[in-house]
């Protein structure tokens, strides 16, 4: 009987250790952050999207052309506020609305200025001072269906207009900058 149980004992063991010899061999290789990610259950597509943070951090640590957000500057007009007067590609413009009168109605244009007698409408956005009113980010993208082609449409002078109001209209520049990691979003579409 008690060979039995040594003998059970034994096989529990060498089990055990098999056990761990399989749970440990593939962890070995991962970095702290996936073995936490992995004990925590995250979905593969946070894991995915986490990897591709830390590539994009790394392509724009190894790029010539580094990008480092600069700091707000709070353009505005009125109840409107953009955070600068420059963007990269790649980069979003956020829009903050302060108090608005209820009376006030109208519609915001981010247009891309072409020549002195022509631009293009890239987003019309209804503002309502009655009803609740959310900041926002908007970015520059291409977009063949629209007939934005290249970055080459992108880069420029832009101007945010406040069509039904007496506002001034924002004027910024979109750079002939990509932020690194973001290359592929303005590869030429058509």
């Amino acid at each position: 009987m008690n060979e039995k149980i040594i003998i059970l004992i034994a096989i529990a063991s060498a089990i055990g250790i098999a056990l761990s010899i399989v749970v440990l061999v593939p962890t070995q290789n991962k970095t702290p952050e996936e073995k936490i990610l992995e004990e925590l259950g995250v979905p593969n597509e946070i894991n995915s999207m986490l990897k591709k943070i830390q590539d994009d951090k790394k392509t724009n640590e190894q790029s010539d052309n580094r990008y480092y957000p600069q700091e707000r500057e709070w353009v505005n007009s009125g109840p409107f506020n953009i955070d600068r007067n420059e963007y990269w590609l790649g980069e979003k413009l956020f829009l903050n609305l302060d108090y608005m009168d209820r009376n006030t109605k109208g519609t915001m244009i981010f247009s891309k200025i072409v020549n002195d007698t022509h631009s293009y409408n890239y987003k019309k956005i209804n503002f309502d001072g009655s009803k609740y009113q959310q900041n926002f980010y908007l970015g520059f993208n291409l977009n063949s269906y629209r007939g934005l082609c290249t970055a080459d449409q992108l880069i420029g002078d832009w101007e945010l207009i406040f069509e039904g109001t007496n506002y001034e209209s924002i004027k910024f520049k979109v750079l002939d900058k990509i932020i690194p990691g973001h290359e592929r979003q303005y590869v030429p579409q058509c």
